[in-house]
């Protein structure tokens, strides 16, 4: 093989490289944003999920993003901003479904002790 197809191969695989996030040095580990990000998200599944419909009011999402003080548009941002750094939106996915399951744990067991209280409540109670 010459030179001038290895120089070829090399900036294939240099562009491959660069355009697939693996040197997308310009993309900063802004840990108070993925905070906030992870926060307001998390909330507003939750809020989603508890409300069991496929939408929410604009009142109600307005005042999660307000407790954040994000917009929406800054969550769209983040998302731009980070969506090409593979590995951090993957360590991000992971992060947020440890902590949804841990809330979804946490809710159950609070059902679990209410329901506890309440049957105790009932039994110390006389007909």
């Amino acid at each position: 093989m010459s030179v001038a197809p290895r120089i070829i191969v090399s900036i294939v695989a240099v562009t491959l490289f660069w355009s697939c996030g693996g040197g997308a040095t310009d993309v900063t580990d802004d840990t108070a944003g993925r905070e906030t990000f992870i926060g307001a998200y998390l909330a507003l599944r939750s809020e989603a999920m508890s409300s069991r419909s496929t939408e929410m009011e604009d009142r109600v999402r307005d005042s999660i993003l307000t407790i954040y003080d994000v917009t929406a548009q800054d969550l769209l941002d983040f998302i731009d901003t980070h969506g090409e750094d593979v590995e951090f939106m993957r360590d991000l996915w992971t992060e947020i479904e440890t902590r949804m399951v841990e809330l979804l744990e946490q809710n159950a067991r609070d059902r679990e002790n209410e329901e506890d209280e309440e049957n105790e409540a009932d039994a110390i109670l006389p007909d």
